[in-house]
């Protein structure tokens, strides 16, 4: 994501003040920021609609979407015209709208698409609980539950179709820093790796692609790792990859020589991560030359931007986790009985950390 820039008023490069509206005095350009509500607001039924595939076969009037959607040509022109606002689609003199290169990965089934990861953030469930931030604020009471009545992840089991949404968002879930991560990290000093809480394998599955002298397991909930097998196929490493049924609370399997948990620690508080954290090591026993590798965010001092900081936000709101800067992730991982190794990361992205057992 791009950011403001250091100097101007940031519209130069498509910074977030480029939302701002001109002239406003800086007491009130705060203001700007409802313009991103208004985008998603106008995005999402788009998208629900299939709109974007329907634009990919070429330039269309709202007319002729409308007629073929079953929808109000008239709303789904003042939609589009938004889109084009926001730079999604762009609209031709003659009324006809294409999808725009920024607008391709809200199609369905496309490579490096976003489809299901931007509905599923988009979706009511994830913005509910900011309507709480208020009450946890007052009482640091997670404001998922008092938004639903129950906690995120319980949530997920009760309502099969939003954990499906979730499943394939977090597989979409390609910050811009994972290239980064799995291209810089020699991977192939561990030949067992363990994907803790990896979802379907889709990060895991990379690694083996990238590293042919490498084995692994992905291990995460029995109804997650189902899904497993389709990735580590479509990677060509089925061979050597596995699924293991784990609840990371009670047990993580011992054996491996790397235990990689990336972006799942941010879900959970401290108590909880600690929790996670300690059967990781209760797996490595007494075999020192394992390490962990932890792929998260690694949040910036003070001042300047950090996306890290916003998806804390989230992360208190939904999950009741948190992003964390390096003395948060020594701190925890020391609880459970961890060293810092390795190199030390450039914080304000996604970064991977090395620990040792101690």
């Amino acid at each position: 994501m791009s950011t403001a820039g250091d100097a101007g008023d940031g519209r130069e490069d498509g910074g977030v003040l480029a939302w701002f509206p001109a002239g406003l005095p800086p007491a009130q350009k705060v203001i700007g920021l409802f313009a991103a509500k208004w985008a998603i607001g106008a995005l999402r039924p788009l998208v629900l609609l299939g709109v974007p595939d329907l634009l990919a076969e070429g330039p269309r009037t709202a007319a002729d979407l409308a007629r073929e959607a079953g929808v109000d040509p008239d709303v789904l022109h003042r939609l589009l015209r938004a889109a084009a606002a926001v730079g999604v689609v762009r609209e031709a003199q003659d009324g006809t709208y294409v999808l725009a290169p920024e607008g391709q990965g809200l199609r369905s089934g496309v490579p490096d698409g976003v489809r299901e990861m931007f509905l599923f953030a988009s979706d009511p469930v994830m913005w509910r609980p900011y309507e709480e931030l208020p009450h946890t604020l007052r009482t640091g009471e997670p404001a998922f539950g008092r938004a639903f009545g129950t906690d995120f992840f319980a949530f997920l089991r009760e309502h099969p179709a939003t954990a499906a949404l979730f499943d394939h968002a977090m597989v979409q879930n390609r910050y811009p820093g994972t290239d980064r991560v799995l291209d810089g990290f020699d991977f192939s000093r561990f030949p067992r790796i363990a994907d803790v809480g990896g979802g379907r394998g889709h990060f895991l599955a990379a690694i083996l692609a990238r590293h042919p002298g490498c084995t692994g397991a992905v291990c995460d909930q029995p109804q997650v790792v189902a899904g497993a097998k389709e990735q580590f196929e479509q990677h060509g490493v089925a061979d050597r990859a596995t699924a293991v049924e784990t609840d990371f609370f009670t047990s993580v399997p011992a054996g491996f020589d790397a235990y990689l948990i990336k972006h799942t620690l941010h879900n959970w508080n401290d108590r909880d991560a600690v929790r996670i954290l300690s059967r990781v090591r209760d797996a490595i026993g007494t075999d020192l030359n394992a390490r962990l590798l932890v792929v998260d965010a690694l949040l910036t001092g003070p001042g300047g931007f950090d996306l890290g900081k916003l998806t804390d936000v989230e992360m208190l709101a939904v999950l009741d986790g948190r992003e964390r800067d390096r003395a948060d992730w020594d701190r925890i991982t020391a609880a459970a009985g961890f060293a810092p190794a390795g190199e030390d990361p450039e914080p304000g992205d996604l970064v991977l950390l090395e620990f040792r057992p101690v």
